[in-house]
């Protein structure tokens, strides 16, 4: 399945980690930009994206 997450908070990244972890595929995005998103809310494979 493909998931968008947007926001990089405690709950977006719970949020991406689970998902990304149960092999979904997760695309993460935040206001600020893909190159400021946290490589723990990458670490399973999730892709950070411009919003």
């Amino acid at each position: 399945m493909r998931i968008g997450v947007i926001g990089t908070g405690a709950i977006g990244t719970a949020l991406t980690r689970t998902f990304s972890a149960g092999g979904h595929d997760v695309e993460v995005a935040n206001s600020r930009g893909p190159e400021t998103i946290d490589a723990a809310a990458l670490e399973f494979g999730a892709h950070a994206v411009p919003q």
